[in-house]
């Protein structure tokens, strides 16, 4: 059996911990069989209690498996031990969660219970595999979002450890709201008609059956990011094909749902091509956010890599590049390829929104390092997070309440005469934020006694 694994069975999952795990389930399966006026029997109530233990709850586990390790100074001494990178991994994935699991058990069987005599095995078969997924995927989120950020080796807060629980948290509301269009009976939308085909690459795929081979395979790539993460901090290298393979994958699958924007009004104009284009940047930009976010900023490693480039051991520097930028690198890749294109189907306004779009992603991308590089307290992400807050939200409800409308072109891409406009003040802001950070890292690190690092 996996050592870690078997380390936390043991603390987990003590009789005294079991017993009263089953016994409040089963009070609370009682009381809603004796209620079932109010909440729709034990198999509703299960449902709904498995989201609360396995996702909720769950995630928090997931979430302080190894920061709260190294919160109490223990996880050093775990790392030196022979378990590998794969035992390790799975071990804090499912050993720190295992209680969780087991209360997630009990409602499975109450669940599964009431499927087989409502909707049939079938149906119960089904939706197994996607509360299993679920539960999978959302405390992976929160276990890689973990994983991630302790890389920084800094005290980590109950906030921090509630970002990275929220982090599963939304990867799990994805997949409830994504699994809500095949299924809605088993969501809040129970009043919706089911959605029996998708639109993936102008193919109608089963909807049931399309979803549940995406739920197995963002699984595999959830497990697949938690295992590379540990290998980081067991003092491992990885090199970044997996990471781009990802990228690749994501592109792939985001820009096939693009008949599903053929119905907004802002993009009806655009052809399939555009729309593809426009959700595979998307969602690459998304993900440069969130590893901007999660990813430490080291003003070492950046030398490093201005040091490589400048030499042009361009090699060298690929294979160090952190995740963060090659999700801006194929955010800006795609980007460009969208700009030519809708030169030749589109018209000069939207090359502008696509432009300015760049220059705004470009000037984030550098606030978010430029705030960790400035400060070496803890919270610099929040700064950073901070700082987007008023250049998005506060700046222009400011300049709005003024009546100045033509001020908004500092704060987002608009179409406006000229065109240019946008795009040249995006990328000004841009340039501007970005030698600000570059400056930051080439210049000597200030010390507390007045000399510097380099010194």
């Amino acid at each position: 059996m996996n050592a870690e694994f078997q380390r936390n069975l043991w603390l987990e999952l003590t009789p005294r911990r079991m017993f009263v795990m089953a016994v409040v389930l089963a009070l609370i399966f009682f009381a809603a069989a004796l209620t079932e006026g109010t909440v729709s029997g034990p198999g509703e109530a299960a449902r709904w209690l498995y989201y609360v233990i396995v996702v909720i709850w769950g995630t928090r586990n997931a979430a302080s498996g190894v920061v709260g390790e190294i919160r109490d100074r223990t996880w050093d001494g775990q790392r030196l031990s022979s378990l590998g990178a794969d035992t390790m991994a799975l071990g804090k994935l499912f050993g720190s969660t295992i209680y969780n699991w087991f209360g997630g058990a009990i409602c499975l069987v109450v669940m599964l219970a009431d499927l087989l005599s409502s909707r049939g095995p079938f149906v119960a078969l089904i939706d197994l595999v996607y509360y299993l997924a679920i539960g999978v995927i959302a405390q992976a989120a929160a276990l890689l979002a973990s994983l991630i950020a302790a890389r920084r080796r800094q005290v980590h807060s109950r906030f921090d450890i509630f970002v990275y629980q929220a982090v599963g948290i939304f990867a799990a509301i994805a997949v409830y709201l994504v699994w809500a269009v095949a299924d809605p009976a088993s969501s809040i939308f129970a009043h919706k008609a089911p959605t029996n085909f998708i639109a993936w690459w102008g193919l109608g795929l089963a909807a049931r059956g399309f979803l549940l081979l995406s739920l197995a395979v963002f699984t595999a790539w959830m497990l697949t990011g938690c295992y590379r993460q540990m290998r980081l901090e067991l003092m491992m290298r990885n090199g970044p094909f997996v990471w781009l393979g990802f990228l690749l994958f994501i592109g792939i699958y985001v820009a096939g749902f693009d008949a599903w924007l053929s119905g907004n009004p802002a993009l009806i104009h655009l052809d399939a091509v555009a729309r593809r284009l426009l959700l595979a940047g998307t969602a690459f930009a998304t993900l440069a956010y969130l590893m901007a976010f999660l990813e430490p900023k080291d003003r070492v490693q950046y030398r490093w890599l201005g040091g490589a480039l400048a030499k042009f051991r361009v090699g060298s520097a690929f294979m160090r590049l952190q995740g963060w930028m090659t999700a801006y690198l194929a955010t800006l890749g795609i980007g460009i390829v969208l700009l030519l294109w809708l030169g030749q189907t589109s018209t000069p306004p939207d090359q502008a929104m696509v432009g300015a779009m760049l220059g705004f992603f470009t000037r984030d991308m550098a606030v978010i390092v430029l705030a960790s590089l400035m400060s070496r307290q803890h919270g610099s992400d929040f700064a950073a997070a901070a700082i987007l807050f008023v250049l998005y939200v506060l700046l222009p409800a400011i300049v709005k309440g003024l009546n100045f409308e033509a001020g908004m072109v500092f704060f987002f891409p608009r179409a406006g005469d000229p065109l240019w406009l946008s795009p040249v003040l995006a990328w000004s802001e841009a340039v501007l934020a970005a030698a600000i950070a570059v400056g930051r890292i080439v210049l000597p690190e200030a010390q507390p006694d007045g000399q510097t690092a380099d010194a």
